[in-house]
């Protein structure tokens, strides 16, 4: 009979231990390392965020903009360019979660593809600022285009966002084991975001108004359903890892 249990054990150990996320509080301190990158280098050194006006602004003032406080935007920038990547780990641990204990590799690998994509376009809007900034006395139609254009990045991240929080609603309701591995409020939580960030999508049509890159639907709403959604899913995800490696 042992013959026969060995192998029993061994593939229950090794399912066991899949299911353990050793080291995963380092995701968690690496987000928040990311947020407070974020918040003194865009909103306190540079100050990039947010964008009072800007949306409707003419090419002059745009230009002054650059040029006052100029060394203290670049270096803003760059705080913001060494942070963005240590939110891998938080989008890796999640995908890790959606793929292994809850059983929905697709949904996994597209929730972490789609995170990688958002990091992309907040590079690409990290360097026009930085690009706009770097010679600030050039020609004030180029320093205005690369700021529209770092806008544009800065807002239409929503749609991989968007991408990544459908992924993650699906994996919660789908997900009908008798202890969920995620509270279903977490997949309401993301379908709310997903409606207040939609409109970020439709920044470029506008220069003034509500869905402008400086409106309240343009803007604040989505980024206030940004950065608490990213908040949410620090604890969330730190809740379900505690409780996986408790439990095995």
């Amino acid at each position: 009979m042992d013959y026969i249990q060995t192998p029993i054990l061994a593939s229950q150990k090794m399912i066991t231990k899949t299911h353990r996320f050793e080291n995963a509080e380092y995701a968690i301190y690496s987000t928040a390392f990311m947020v407070f990158c974020t918040v003194l280098g865009l909103f306190i050194v540079a100050p990039m965020f947010p964008p009072f006006g800007q949306a409707s602004a003419s090419a002059e003032t745009i230009a002054t903009f650059y040029q006052e406080g100029n060394l203290s935007k670049k270096i803003g920038l760059c705080i913001m360019m060494f942070g963005t990547p240590f939110i891998i780990p938080l989008f890796a641990l999640l995908g890790e979660i959606i793929r292994r204990p809850m059983n929905m590799p697709i949904l996994g690998s597209v929730q972490y593809g789609s995170g990688l994509f958002g990091i992309l376009f907040t590079f690409i809007m990290t360097v026009c600022w930085g690009t706009a900034a770097f010679r600030p006395e050039r020609t004030h139609d180029v320093t205005q285009a690369l700021h529209d254009m770092g806008w544009l990045f800065a807002t239409w991240v929503a749609s991989a966002t968007l991408l990544q929080a459908i992924c993650i609603c699906i994996a919660v309701f789908k997900d009908t084991s008798e202890v969920p591995i995620f509270p279903r409020w977490f997949g309401y939580y993301c379908a709310w975001m997903i409606v207040l960030a939609f409109p970020a999508c439709l920044i470029n049509i506008f220069h003034t108004g509500p869905f402008a890159y400086d409106g309240l639907l343009g803007f604040w709403l989505p980024y206030i359903a940004l950065f608490s959604w990213f908040g949410v899913s620090m604890v969330c995800v730190w809740r379900v890892v505690k409780k996986l490696n408790m439990d095995h």
